[in-house]
């Protein structure tokens, strides 16, 4: 099982998300933790219905690619979500994934039992990659989410990078906000092998 599960919240191919991946996967390869690529854009993910069925059940009733990443929340010490910023949110495809995660919910909260394990710790980072310059709530609707996200997966939010001006400087070039986020990423992975 793969050690850490990277979320790419982005439609666009080669851009600024994209290039910030790259980065989080030489340094997990330098350092051998295993891992996955969710190009999310790129799998069917079903939005959820509020059906109620995992609330019955614990499972969500679709059946897409969604499926096998419950397990892979379940079984992995930590998870990555990078996502540009729409609307001062994360992108749809993000939002469409976090909904998909009541089933989790539902087990733990609604029927007590978990389709996950509560006790064993896990390690998340949020980056968040805005094109416009910065403004008071460019992030706050995007980390209001990503928060219940990571509750939702029994993981610990420690790390959140927000990224403003891409439009004008993007990543690949912005050498300042490279540097920030290795260093952010070289605790994320100091953090993962603790975890043994």
């Amino acid at each position: 099982m793969s050690e850490v599960l990277i979320i790419n919240g982005s439609p666009r191919k080669n851009k600024n998300c994209s290039h910030i991946v790259k980065s989080i996967i030489e340094s997990l390869d330098e350092n051998k933790i295993t891992y996955k690529v969710f190009d999310i854009y790129d799998m069917d993910i079903e939005y959820c219905t509020a059906c109620g069925f995992c609330e019955k059940t614990g499972f969500c009733k679709f059946k897409d690619d969604m499926t096998p990443m419950y397990d892979m929340f379940d079984k992995a010490k930590g998870a990555i979500v990078v996502s540009p910023v729409h609307f001062d949110c994360i992108s749809a495809k993000v939002k469409t994934l976090v909904d998909r995660t009541q089933a989790i919910y539902a087990s733990k909260y609604i029927l007590k039992k978990p389709s996950i394990d509560r006790n064993k710790k896990r390690v998340g980072m949020y980056i968040a990659v805005g094109g416009s310059d910065p403004y008071p709530s460019q992030f706050k609707g995007g980390q209001i989410v990503m928060d219940f996200f990571f509750k939702s997966i029994n993981t610990k939010l420690s790390y959140n990078h927000y990224i403003n001006s891409s439009d004008k400087l993007a990543f690949i070039e912005n050498e300042i906000e490279k540097v920030h986020l290795e260093k952010k990423i070289e605790n994320y992975v100091k953090d993962i092998k603790e975890l043994g």
